[in-house]
């Protein structure tokens, strides 16, 4: 989605969220993870907890694991905003279901008077199309899918690595 052009050898940061529910009108981030990438090797990482400003649900911790005193003295959305868009600079992002992510992303940055214009890749819908002999497509699924190792899922650093990884064997495969 955007009108960026690459290669499958160029540079591209690999990202997830946390956040406080599924609306992007009333549900916060609370922790950003990405993994810069490049010819098939992750080469830089950024992870950060984000203030939410508001209690972290039991549902949300339960399913994330990540509490109140986790977020606590964290930044704020915009400054934790400002280091991830630096992190990511004009790089193609890759996100799974990046509709969501993305989402989020764009809402706060709206916000904070901040612009996110990266061009992206979502893939979610990149599984769908290569993958076609597969019924689910989620992190988990592909993961098996793929013979990779167990990561905690639901901690946007982890997914993100996770995602990274699945990514480099869809790019084989399209290659």
């Amino acid at each position: 989605f955007g009108d960026q052009e690459c290669s499958f050898s160029d540079e591209f940061v690999v990202f997830d969220i946390e956040t406080t529910g599924l609306s992007t009108r009333n549900c916060k981030i609370i922790e950003i993870g990405a993994v810069k990438i490049k010819a098939g090797e992750i080469i830089d990482t950024f992870n950060m907890f984000v203030d939410p400003e508001e209690p972290i649900s039991e549902l949300i911790t339960q399913l994330t694991s990540i509490t109140d005193d986790m977020v606590k003295g964290a930044p704020k959305i915009e400054e934790a905003l400002k280091m991830f868009l630096d992190f990511c600079s004009d790089t193609m992002v890759v996100a799974h279901n990046a509709s969501f992510d993305t989402s989020f992303i764009r809402t706060a940055c709206g916000k904070c008077g901040l612009d996110f214009a990266n061009t992206y890749l979502d893939t979610l819908a990149m599984s769908r199309f290569v993958n076609t002999d597969l019924s689910k497509h989620n992190l988990d699924a592909l993961k098996e899918y793929f013979h990779l190792e167990d990561f905690h899922h639901h901690r946007a650093s982890d997914d993100a690595e996770m995602l990274a990884n699945i990514f480099f064997k869809m790019l084989e495969q399209l290659q």
